[in-house]
């Protein structure tokens, strides 16, 4: 089984914004990322990277909750 692994994917002014585990593909945003700086949103990201739990889901599932949350948005 492959490893699970925390990834920024999103920066805004060097500061992480959006976390990724490389292995499920959950999504870990921090709150107000201007208030404490590059090594607090960090360890947010982290901390909800650390206490989540992997959910793999087939192929099929995943389209359908990407088509499910595309359309909530209308």
């Amino acid at each position: 089984m492959a490893k699970r692994r925390l990834r920024i994917v999103e920066r805004r002014k060097n500061i992480p914004v959006l976390g990724v585990c490389e292995f499920c593909n959950a999504q870990f945003p921090i709150h107000q990322p201007w208030k404490g700086g590059q090594s607090e949103a960090q360890a947010q990201i982290q901390q909800q990277f650390n206490a989540h739990k992997c959910k793999l889901t087939d192929s099929s599932q995943n389209a359908l909750r990407i088509v499910r949350e595309a359309t909530e948005s209308k």
